[in-house]
Formats: structure tokens, sequence, C-alpha cells
């Protein structure tokens, strides 16, 4: 007996050994990175990537979630909805229990209802479209970045506050996005009182923007806001101050780039635009910078966003539980972030999230007072 057991030992020493070992991989909590890794938006698959795998290498340097080891795996979806799809089920079949990432709408929506589906937390640290939560996939899905209809409600706030009683000409590129901006920001403005003076679009473009210009002179306006990306807002605030008007000028983000300044030169002058805030200043994001100039990145929004978005799903997951503990830990009790404590809207938007205004000074831009 005793030559029979130990033979019947030494054979399944093996097998102990390999369950020993798949049950330690099981035991890892795997947490999906998704986004575009490749192409025109490479850098942002990059940063989003970098955020979190910060985040987890701090995470398991504390012991992991409940003593288990965290390990990432990452995703290209190409910005694409198609394969959105296609790779949130790649991620769902490696039993991920969260997954950061996916840039692009496109992308975004098709792999939520994946995740809802699921039982997956999904956390989006770059999608900014408001159909994201509008259309909420689920109870499980949440967005770390700043919608973008906020933008044209901070604009509409600040000319309340600074032009209160006079006339704004609000002027964009026919786009989406210009014309969805400026629209909504004049119609909050006029909500308010305030005295919308013209709403006009342009052909983008264009080296000359000489009519649209005859047209917020005749409109006799203190301000004009303009919904353009750069090099439009540039051919007009150049045309604008070329004819001596002083009214000021308005844009959004895409204002906050260096081509403007090199395109505008001195009519880039005093220029207020609109941008997110993320603090990068705060003391719990020391060792994120530290990284990340360690691996010789830029400490990008992005990085920040996604940082913090595994930080949050980190922290949820350790409630242990379903989804629905972990969403609901999101909702109420937020997570200690490099961004301070992030929590979340009925509808899954950052609570904190909101644009502030900023203004070329000089070669530079700053915060305005």
């Amino acid at each position: 007996m005793a030559g029979i057991w130990g033979g019947i030992c030494r054979a399944c020493l093996p097998v102990v050994a390999l369950a020993a070992l798949l049950s330690s991989a099981q035991a890892d909590v795997v947490i999906g990175i998704a986004g575009p890794m490749g192409g025109s938006f490479a850098d942002v698959g990059r940063d989003i990537k970098a955020g979190v795998e910060i985040a987890v290498a701090a995470a398991n340097a504390r012991g992991g979630i409940g003593g288990e080891k965290i390990v990432t795996v990452s995703v290209d979806d190409k910005c694409e909805a198609e394969t959105g799809a296609a790779v949130a089920n790649q991620l769902i079949g490696k039993g991920v229990r969260a997954v950061i990432g996916h840039a692009c709408t496109a992308a975004a929506l098709p792999a939520a209802r994946v995740y809802a589906n699921g039982g997956v937390l999904f956390l989006s640290p770059v999608a900014t479209n408001p159909r994201f939560t509008d259309e909420r996939a689920g109870p499980g899905v949440f967005r770390l970045a700043i919608r973008s209809d906020r933008e044209g409600r901070a604009i509409a706030d600040y000319l309340k506050n600074k032009f209160k009683g006079k006339r704004v000409a609000f002027v964009h590129d026919g786009s989406v996005y210009g014309q969805g901006l400026v629209e909504q920001a004049a119609k909050l403005f006029a909500d308010g009182g305030g005295a919308v003076a013209m709403t006009e679009s342009f052909t983008p473009g264009e080296k000359s923007q000489n009519n649209l210009i005859g047209k917020i002179q005749d409109a006799a306006v203190s301000a004009v806001v303009m919904g353009a990306l750069q090099a439009d807002a540039a051919v007009i605030a150049g045309e604008v101050r070329a004819r001596g008007l002083d009214a000021a000028l308005i844009g959004n983000e895409a204002l906050a780039l260096s081509e403007f300044k090199a395109l505008a030169g001195a009519a880039a002058e005093g220029t207020v635009f609109f941008l997110p805030v993320v603090d990068k200043s705060r003391p719990e994001a020391v060792g994120l910078l530290l990284s990340l100039e360690e691996r010789q990145l830029m400490p990008t929004d992005t990085v920040f966003t996604a940082h913090a978005a595994a930080e949050a799903a980190i922290a949820a997951l350790a409630k242990g539980g379903d989804l629905a503990v972990a969403a609901d830990f999101m909702r109420k009790s937020g997570a200690d972030t490099v961004l301070g404590k992030v929590t979340f809207d009925a509808k899954g938007d950052w609570s904190a999230a909101t644009y502030a205004p900023q203004i070329w000074r000089g070669d530079a831009f700053v915060p305005l007072p």
C-alpha cells in the first residue's frame, strides 16, 4: 500500500503544482486598458495605458486588491465602432473586472454595451461626447472626462458675468462641434437676459472671412464667440483687429494650441478661451509625476484622468461584491485619486468636471482671474 500510495503521490505532484499555478493565476484581478494604440490618435492610447499601468503598479506595491495581484491587458480599439465592440468582447473573455479607456465615442458607445451586459465596471477617461452618458448603457458605466456640452455653459456663464447688457456675436464653422457649442452658448446667454446680436456660420478653411467680419462690424458688438478650430479662429481674430474693432474675442479649447498663436500673431493677445480643469498640482500627484519623468512622458490631462480612473476602479473593486456594489461606491463614496476625491452623478459623469477661462498674454496663455 505504501508503495502504491507513494507512486500515486509522485504522479500527482505535477498535477498539484499545475493546479496551484492555475489557482494563483485565477486569483489575479484583471483590468483592461482600451484605446487607440496606433494611428493618428496613438498618443492618446499611450497616455491612457501609462496612466493605468502606473496606478496599477502603485496599487500592487500596497498589496493589490485584498492581497491579490492586479494585472492589465491592453487592446487597440482603433477608434472604430466595430473594433471597439470586438476588443470589448475580447476583454470580457479574458476575465476583466474593470476596463479603463476607449477615447473615441465611436468605439466607446458599442464597447459600453458589451461591458454592461458582461457586468464589468467601465470608466472612460477621455470620451467627452454627451451621448456617452446620456445614452448610458448600464449603471457600471462612468466618465472621468468633461462633457463637451459643459464648455458651452461655461462660455455662457462668462458672458453673463462680463457682458451683461452688451451685444454679443456668435459665429461657427458649421461643424457638429463648433455649431453645437455656439448655439448652446447663445441660447443660455439669451435665456439669462443676454443680447444675442447675431448667430452666423462661415465656410472653414478660407484665407479671408471678409464678409463675416463685415457683418460683425455692422452688428456693433462688444464680444465675438467663435466656434472654430485654430486656423479659422486665427483668420477671424486677425481680420477683426485689422479693421480696428475692439470686440473681445472668445473661443473654444482649440485656441490653446500653439498654432493659433503662431497664425494669429499679435491678434491673439487678450483672446479668451476655455479649457477643462484637471488639477495636476495636488500632493497626491507627486508619485505619478515622478513615474512619468522616468518614462519620459509628458503629464497630459489624459494621463491624469486615466490614472485617476484606474484608482477609482481599484477602490471600487476592493469593496467586494458585484458590479452593483462597485457602482454604488463610485456614485456615493468616491475614491481618493491624484485628482482628489472623485465621485460621479446619477448619469455617471464626473461630479467635479468643469471648464475654466484662459487668456493669451504674450507668448503664453494664463488662467483668467
